[in-house]
């Protein structure tokens, strides 16, 4: 057994312990062993995604990709990971005290390109639309999260908010029209 094995050993040990701290270590040393080895690279990064370190995650995952380009689960991944970070990007900029929208849509967008399965960046591309006053397509957003994820209760209800706010701006603008329409 090569010490990047009895490394990766470790690492699955510390996992089922929940120490997943202990076990990105472990990961750490499997690949400080072997660094051509792209699958450390890759399980590695597949523990610190979950752990939330999507920067190193990343930059693992590049690197088995790197090394293994023809791997389809290693490329899955780094879309995962890339998805991730931009619905964690989009989410600061939703979470300013002056909101950017806009960027935060471009970067959502993207976001469910890398990764069309991801309920909650489906639910901040609709936050973020319904702050930009695009109420269709939030309204399209939301209801795609929902779809996916049923118990994204919140989903639901921005939904029926934004379709009530929807339908108040069109009273609201029809009403100025017929108004002015009407002297």
């Amino acid at each position: 057994m090569t010490e990047g094995e009895s490394c990766l050993r470790q690492a699955y040990a510390a996992i089922l312990a929940s120490d997943f701290e202990a076990a990105v270590d472990w990961f750490e040393k499997a690949v400080e062993a072997e660094p051509t080895n792209a699958s450390y690279y890759y399980k590695g990064s597949i523990s610190l995604a979950r752990s939330g370190r999507l920067n190193k995650a990343h930059e693992y995952a590049r690197c088995a990709v790197r090394l293994a380009p023809d791997e389809p689960d290693y490329v899955l991944h780094l879309r995962l990971v890339e998805s991730r970070m931009l619905a964690r990007q989009a989410k600061a900029l939703l979470t300013r005290p002056q909101p950017e929208a806009g960027s935060a849509i471009e970067l959502l967008q993207e976001a469910v390109v890398l990764d069309p399965l991801d309920a909650g960046a489906y639910l901040l591309l609709g936050i973020a639309c319904r702050l930009a006053g695009e109420y269709d397509r939030a309204i399209a957003a939301l209801r795609t999260a929902r779809e996916m994820n049923p118990m994204l209760t919140e989903a639901g209800r921005l939904l029926r908010e934004t379709k009530m706010e929807r339908a108040r701006r069109w009273r609201l603008m029809n009403s100025n029209h017929t108004r002015r329409r009407n002297r």
